[in-house]
């Protein structure tokens, strides 16, 4: 059976547009470490970071843990790999099979990772994070000296990067940002002539403070069309009406019927629901678009249909509606789902991501693609 009820489109062309923008405002003497972590934030991995290690010229790549770097070498990702997140010592033989680079951010981590490159006499790259402030991976700044003392017992680690991670960059007012910058200059200050190269700055970073950029950034958000005005939404989420009806006034819609109709009613129903990613919080409160026009949701979403109200419009079962994306020239984004959720985009992205209903489909210029990968070339 080929035709879908619901799937997911992504639009490379918006993600090269997004690239494009993030490059400008970092300038061409800050390097991108392409973050695509968590499927690519929902947008499919592999075909993202094949289109941009091609199209992109992405030299580096940032996931948060080692099985998804093994993915990606094995689909022919062959630059710089970074594993942001804290490893377990399993994972360490992995790091020299697959030419992957850790981030560090324990002592335990760090003496074990040294003990297996001296014992193989093979070399590795390594990055220190530091924690200037998020409360989570990295060493503490005053730990710093230590960190560098305890690799020179391991002459196979090499030391290629300092990173940190900014927790309230969005933003712009919060002094915490000041706070984080000050810790990681002083490290910045200690190191910068040792050839080190040195990342702080994630989307907030790139585009609220231009002063955080140092070596390179690692763009997550941006790239799929979040944290500034000029970027363009990647994912766009639709499905075909399933079915067409009068409902009488006084009739309930949905579980607990917290929608009732107070006039002739007519509905459509929707094939998607919360166990693809569309937030049960969206009840009575999100809405779509129908051959350019907002249609409201009515009454409680549900595991796989939701239902809107079509009143005076002229709709067929198969009619296309937009979930979330562009329709004409009105548009339905994450950040607005997120609002209504009380949440934040990166959730109402990887939770269409996650939903294994939804098919994704490429385009390009405009242009669907069956098979992105051997149609591009990737």
């Amino acid at each position: 059976m080929n035709e879908k009820l619901a799937w997911k489109e992504i639009d490379l062309s918006a993600l090269l547009h997004n690239l494009k923008i993030i490059k400008e405002k970092v300038g061409e003497k800050v390097e991108i470490i392409a973050v695509v972590k968590a499927d690519a934030y929902g947008h499919g991995m592999e075909v993202i970071s094949l289109f941009l290690q091609k199209l992109g010229n992405i030299k580096t790549f940032a996931v948060a843990q080692i099985e998804e770097a093994i993915v990606l070498r094995k689909i022919g990702v062959d630059k710089k790999i970074l594993i942001l997140s804290p490893q377990l010592k399993d994972a360490i033989p992995y790091f020299f099979e697959y030419n992957l680079i850790p981030v560090v951010s324990s002592f335990e981590f760090l003496e074990e990772l040294g003990a297996y490159s001296n014992s193989k006499n093979k070399s590795i790259r390594v990055h220190i994070s530091v924690d200037t402030g998020m409360g989570r991976e990295g060493f503490l700044p005053s730990e710093i000296g230590k960190v560098l003392e305890t690799m020179k017992k391991y002459p196979s680690l090499v030391l290629e990067g300092i990173s940190s991670h900014l927790s309230c960059p969005e933003n712009k007012k919060d002094p915490y940002n000041i706070f984080q910058k000050k810790l990681f200059e002083e490290v910045y200050k200690s190191l910068r002539n040792e050839r080190v190269f040195f990342h702080f700055s994630n989307t907030g970073g790139i585009f609220n403070f231009p002063e955080f950029h140092y070596d390179a950034v690692r763009p997550g958000l941006s790239l799929y069309g979040y944290g500034d005005k000029k970027l363009k939404p990647v994912m766009g989420v639709k499905a075909k009406i399933t079915l067409v009806k009068e409902l009488p006034a006084g009739w309930g819609v949905g579980y607990g019927h917290t929608y009732m109709t107070d006039k002739i009613t007519k509905i459509a129903v929707v094939p998607i629901g919360y166990a693809d990613g569309y937030r049960r919080d969206l009840s009575n409160k999100g809405r779509v678009l129908l051959k350019g026009e907002y249609c409201k949701v009515l009454g409680r979403i549900s595991m796989d249909q939701f239902t809107i109200d079509v009143t005076d419009k002229e709709v067929k079962i198969r009619d296309v509606v937009t979930i979330m994306g562009y329709d004409k020239d009105k548009v339905i984004d994450a950040q607005e789902l997120a609002i209504l959720s009380n949440t934040i985009p990166y959730e109402i992205l990887t939770g269409f991501g996650s939903a294994k209903r939804l098919k994704n489909f490429y385009k390009f210029n405009g242009k669907i693609l069956t098979d992105p990968i051997s149609e591009l070339n990737l």
